[in-house]
């Protein structure tokens, strides 16, 4: 056992100090934060010396000064404090003791740093939303914006709470559509590695053939074959180009504006061009009716909406939207004038505009959004998988024939 002097701030704000035994520093703060103390310096006396005590000092890890980390948290971890914090604050736990709360359970990850900062910014008098921005932590722009309307109302911990289940259905989109395309991606990549395997261990062994002068071999036989003698040859440089390639195509997909264009060729396509259309509209129809359930202002949840889409198109359309708006129109008239919506969807907003439940009837066009798009992808789908095998089929298939062309043309020798 050894003894601890410490200095706290009780419940009410009272200074509190003492000393502890305890089995180590660890244990001491867990004692004392047992007893409704914050500990903002703990000090192990160790012996006696001369008859002075000979202190270290432990500082409990939320007083000691920020420590700057350029490591990336996982969306999981951000989503699951959000939700927690929600959780704490319905549960009647004062802000800065529930960010404490969970800084503490993450103390050795990035996010008990970046949460740490949070507690020191919400202390000094800040409100969440600029302590979370000012920690440095990923959040959607939309989740600090439903953290001010819910400081603003009073009702932090239900926009929380709707904050962390809109990043949720973020994230189930993001896993349902990743785990959509596996299976095809999985398909294509096996057709790949079967091509180069009959390449580098079958063509060759009929390259021979190129060398008989008297063979009629077929212009695309005689490509196959010279295609496959190189491979074998030159293993190394074929190494490095194939590398270099995968690695440029990932250099370009990670750029935001690749992607875009990507996002925006792909929605001229017949049904992924269908899907897309529902995606986009299901997040922004989403956005904009959880923003408005929290009494942000309309303009306000037109602009931050916005964001959420992804085409480059339809933030230009969204824009407009919000200019007409502004200048007077009505919200179903400007969608119309925009071509933004069909007749049902800007049935739902006139409606709502004319009910004053404008929130309600758009989250009822994310679900019926949602709905279809779930319905594209499963269309897209099961044509994508017999497609992608009659692709690979057709690419073996045409190296084989090939070959035998190229066997078949020696019965011209003899």
């Amino acid at each position: 056992m050894a003894i601890f002097k410490y200095q706290a701030y009780a419940s009410k704000g009272q200074r509190n100090s003492g000393s502890i035994d305890a089995l180590d520093s660890h244990a001491a703060l867990t004692e004392l934060a047992s007893r409704g103390l914050k500990v903002y310096s703990l000090n192990e006396v160790n012996h006696k010396l001369e008859g002075h005590e000979v202190s270290s000092s432990v500082q409990p890890w939320y007083a000691r000064s920020p420590v700057k980390t350029n490591q990336r948290i996982p969306k999981e971890e951000v989503l699951l404090c959000i939700q927690e914090l929600s959780t704490l604050l319905n549960a009647g736990i004062p802000l800065a003791d529930s960010v404490l709360n969970i800084a503490t359970g993450h103390e050795d990850r990035p996010l008990g740093t970046v949460l740490k900062s949070s507690y020191t910014t919400l202390r000094s008098g800040s409100s969440l939303a600029i302590a979370l921005k000012n920690s440095g932590i990923n959040l959607p722009e939309y989740v600090y914006e439903l953290i001010k309307a819910g400081e603003e109302t009073g009702k932090l911990g239900a926009s929380l709470l709707s904050a962390s289940q809109q990043m949720e259905a973020d994230a189930i989109f993001r896993r349902e559509t990743r785990n959509a395309l596996t299976y095809p991606v999985v398909l294509i990549a096996s057709g790949l590695l079967a091509t180069l395997v009959v390449f580098v261990f079958v063509v060759p062994k009929f390259a021979n053939i190129l060398t008989n002068p008297k063979a009629d071999i077929p212009a695309f036989s005689r490509w196959v074959l010279q295609s496959g003698l190189w491979l074998v040859n030159n293993k190394t440089t074929a190494f490095i180009g194939f590398t270099s390639s995968v690695v440029g195509v990932w250099a370009l997909l990670v750029q935001k504006k690749v992607r875009s264009r990507l996002w925006e060729a792909a929605a001229s396509l017949p049904i992924i061009g269908l899907w897309i259309t529902h995606v986009e509209l299901t997040r922004w129809s989403s956005m904009f009716s959880v923003l408005l359930q929290h009494h942000v202002p309309l303009l306000d949840a037109l602009r931050h909406s916005q964001n959420s889409l992804s085409g480059q198109t339809w933030r230009n359309r969204a824009e407009l939207i919000a200019r007409d708006v502004k200048s007077g129109q009505s919200l179903a008239a400007a969608m119309q004038n925009h071509n933004f919506l069909d007749a049902v969807g800007l049935n739902l907003v006139r409606v709502g505009e004319q009910s004053g439940k404008l929130a309600h009837t758009t989250a009822s066009l994310a679900l019926m959004h949602r709905t279809h798009a779930e319905q594209s992808m499963k269309q897209f789908l099961i044509l994508l998988e017999p497609v992608t095998i009659l692709l690979v089929s057709v690419l073996l298939g045409g190296i084989m024939i090939s070959v035998m062309l190229a066997i078949t043309s020696l019965t011209n020798v003899i």
